[in-house]
């Protein structure tokens, strides 16, 4: 397959700029990704540490960790913190749900327009 491109219109520059959007739109699709999957994993995470103390009572002694060591803690607190992160992180997943749909779709628009692109020179060259 060959494209009759022209360089006195900045045809060139015009396919470097699309083959370097659709490039971003990858690594940002692939960054939105890797987010959802972290703050995914940190609110399981929560969830089965929370529901593993729901069976306890507020006299158990419940240590919090902080850095190399473990501080006792009450345990509502260490429940109603986990209860925090747990919806912080539902409300911070849904976010990148909506952020990963607006880049996806930016993606899919960046590819017609790419296509559409190679079309049309490929129609000029067959055409000539």
């Amino acid at each position: 397959v060959q494209l009759k491109l022209n360089h006195r219109h900045g045809d060139w520059r015009g396919v470097g700029e699309m083959q370097q959007g659709m490039n971003q739109a990858r690594q940002e699709l692939a960054m939105v990704d890797g987010n959802m999957r972290k703050v995914a994993t940190e609110r399981r995470e929560a969830e089965l540490i929370l529901a593993e103390l729901s069976g306890m009572g507020p006299d158990t002694a419940a240590y919090k960790q902080c850095g190399k060591m473990f501080i006792q803690s009450p345990i509502d607190q260490l429940k109603g913190s986990l209860t925090t992160k747990a919806e912080r992180c539902q409300k911070d997943h849904d976010a990148l749900s909506e952020k990963r749909k607006h880049v996806t779709e930016a993606a899919g628009k960046l590819q017609e327009d790419f296509q559409a692109f190679i079309k049309e020179h490929l129609y000029t060259q067959e055409k000539s």
